[in-house]
This record gives C-alpha cells, sequence and structure tokens, in this order.
C-alpha cells in the first residue's frame, strides 16, 4: 500500500525516520539532522511523484518519559504551558505504551518549552495550575 511505497523510498535512499504520525489523509515525519541533504532531496524528488510533499526546516524534537498512569495529566500541563507561552506544536506522537510523548516545535522554542516544562514537572514552579482530578474532588469535599 501507500506508507509500504513510502517507507520503501526511505529504505531506498537509507534515510531513517525519528518521528512519526500519520491519519488517513496524511503522514508527518521526522529526519536527523545529520543525514545527508543529497538524500533528503533525492527520497522528496521520489515521493513528489505520487504524493504533495513539503519540508520544514529549524524544527526540533521534544520528548518526554510519562508515567502511563498520568499521561493524560501530563499532557493537559504540557498544552497549557504552550498554550500560555505561545508554543506552537508542530506535530506530536505519542507511542503504543503511552511513555514516549514527542513534540516537533520551532528550533526558536525549544529552550523556552524546557524550561518551563522543567518548572513544572521538577521544580514545583508551573505558571500555569496543575490541579490533579485527586486534589479538585478534595477541594469538593473541604
Amino acid at each position: 500500500g501507500f506508507l509500504a511505497t513510502v517507507f520503501g523510498d526511505f529504505e531506498k535512499h537509507r534515510l531513517s525516520v525519528d518521528v512519526l504520525a500519520s491519519s488517513e489523509v496524511s503522514v508527518s515525519l521526522t529526519l536527523d539532522k545529520k543525514q545527508s541533504a543529497a538524500d533528503v532531496d533525492a527520497v522528496m524528488k521520489d515521493l513528489v511523484t505520487y504524493a504533495s510533499v513539503s519540508l520544514a526546516e529549524h524544527r526540533s524534537i521534544l520528548t518526554l518519559i510519562a508515567d502511563v498512569e498520568r499521561s493524560s495529566d501530563v499532557l493537559a500541563t504540557v498544552f497549557r504551558v504552550f498554550s500560555q507561552q505561545g508554543i506552537q506544536v508542530e506535530m506530536m506522537s505519542q507511542g503504543a505504551s503511552k511513555v514516549n510523548i514527542s513534540f516537533i516545535l520551532r528550533d526558536d522554542q525549544l529552550d523556552d518549552a524546557i524550561m518551563n516544562l522543567h518548572y513544572c514537572f521538577f521544580e514545583d514552579r508551573c505558571i500555569v495550575n496543575q490541579d490533579t482530578d485527586k486534589e479538585k474532588e478534595e477541594a469538593l469535599y473541604l
């Protein structure tokens, strides 16, 4: 099928995919910046023969490792922080295990994202409210 053809072209040019997100009408992926520009150009030429292709440069991958039981809380906090800071998520990928959650951001937003998420998850200095459902329930019973 279609995906086999797409990944066959990446294999032919010896390009390794880092992060993948797909739907019924699109495939988005990232490649390591260390890969040859000539190989990337070559795979793009192959892909345009059967698909609309665009290349976005100056992007970074930010991956969080989360406790599977807290993945929804982690995502809620992440998106509140990103929204407050004007950080645009261009792509997101979550593994089936819900442990690894990867976000594709512009390079110029990466440091701000890391710093603000670190404050939330490790320093108790979060710029947004992180109330958990349990805390909300306890507040209701006070």
